[in-house]
């Protein structure tokens, strides 16, 4: 009976690359004559090309294929497309390769050859003796740097390539990897130097083995240079951090900080608009000032919600559709506005209706009341709408 190896190809709009691809990869079978090659094509929620439609023709003629959708992110295609071959396959070896046709397939090969001998991670590697880097001088310059970069952050050093996909481990190593810790839901391609440092955490025995590297035939590239070097040295700080002994979540508190910061510019633009229809229904519709209050309040209530929905979290897979999301939202809003008013009572009664002069002018109590209220009322805003209105739906 042959033994299995289950390729997890992630996919974002590469209907033109796909069926090449998987062509390339089946034919290495005949180089592999005890083994059956399954392929789990991980797509993206997200495609709009048409690569679904291929996809399940090529699932329909060979039974080898598989087809997922998944959430976005090229780490959540790999992680969900090994946990599926895992739960249905039940393969030997678990490997990964990039579906836009880059990386010479022959790799898959040396990949399972090296599992063959003893080795739990085979990482593909243009940077080795017998790798090829067919890239332009600008790319080929920009690819050593970036593997440069992440291992110098994250390690290890004696991996020379980092950055790309082509891989095989064990299902035994794969179980062991600590999921909680690699960033593998990031939209960015921090999971590729990630998953090694973890993998070898988890006590990977691994060893590269050349592949070949060149210009995708057609697409464009999907990692965002900016957002991906972010990521880079926010989780290289968690991980010297925890090399130091200091467990401190860090990356994750660096990319809550990020959400928070969302969340603050929201509350401005929120307030602005506030204080915006406050005076236009005051002077212009002679509204009373608590009836004013009253309505630009929700309107800017509805203004942060729609921000929040589509902005601050727009990332997170909720279980609630934006109806109760909005009720929620406003709840909480309400809830807010208490934890203001009770501040301001407090104070007021504690120091009253005075003065004081600041830069040559009178400035009263009351515009310290007010602002005193802003920090922990965004704090409770943010806690609650972060672990409720908008709480991730773990799979």
């Amino acid at each position: 009976m042959k033994k299995i190896v289950s390729v997890v190809l992630p996919t974002y709009n590469e209907k033109a690359n796909i069926e090449g691809t998987i062509k390339k990869v089946l034919e290495q079978e005949k180089y592999l004559p005890d083994y059956e090659i399954n392929i789990i094509i991980a797509d993206d929620v997200r495609s709009s090309d048409g690569i679904e439609q291929i996809a399940k023709e090529l699932v329909k003629k060979n039974k080898e294929v598989h087809f997922i959708k998944v959430d976005p992110g090229l780490g959540v295609g790999l992680i969900k497309g090994h946990q599926y071959a895992c739960t249905h396959l039940h393969p030997d070896i678990l490997a990964q390769i990039d579906a836009d046709g880059q990386v010479e397939a022959d790799v898959l090969v040396r990949l399972v050859k090296t599992i063959e001998q003893g080795y739990t991670l085979a990482i593909g590697s243009r940077f080795i003796t017998g790798g090829k880097n067919k890239l332009s001088l600008m790319r080929k310059l920009f690819s050593y740097g970036a593997s440069m970069f992440c291992r110098l952050l994250i390690g290890p050093w004696d991996i020379a390539e980092v950055t790309n996909s082509a891989r095989a481990f064990t299902p035994a190593l794969f179980q062991k990897i600590n999921l909680e810790r690699l960033p593998w839901r990031e939209r960015t391609f921090i999971v590729q130097p990630a998953f090694l440092h973890e993998a070898i955490l988890a006590g990977a025995k691994y060893k590269e083995v050349p592949l070949v590297f060149k210009n995708r035939l057609e697409g464009y590239s999907k990692n965002k240079v900016f957002n991906y070097t972010y990521d880079v040295i926010a989780y290289g700080l968690d991980v010297r951090l925890h090399s130091l002994g200091l467990n401190i979540p860090f990356y994750k508190l660096i990319k809550r900080a990020k959400t928070l910061v969302k969340f603050s510019l929201v509350g401005v633009i929120g307030t602005i608009i506030d204080f915006f229809f406050y005076k236009i229904f005051i002077n212009h519709f002679g509204m009373p000032p608590a009836t004013s209050k009253g309505f630009s309040t929700e309107i800017a209530i509805i203004n942060n919600f729609i921000l929040n929905n589509y902005w601050t979290f727009r990332y997170r897979k909720t279980q609630t559709n934006i109806w109760q999301k909005l009720g929620i939202f406003n709840l909480v809003s309400l809830g807010g506005l208490v934890i203001g008013v009770l501040i301001v009572k407090f104070l007021h009664t504690a120091y009253g209706d005075g003065f004081v002069n600041l830069f040559g002018r009178p400035i009263a109590y009351n515009n310290f009341y007010f602002f005193a209220t802003i920090p922990p009322v965004m704090l409770w805003n943010f806690t609650v709408n972060h672990f409720i209105t908008w709480r991730h739906q773990e799979d």
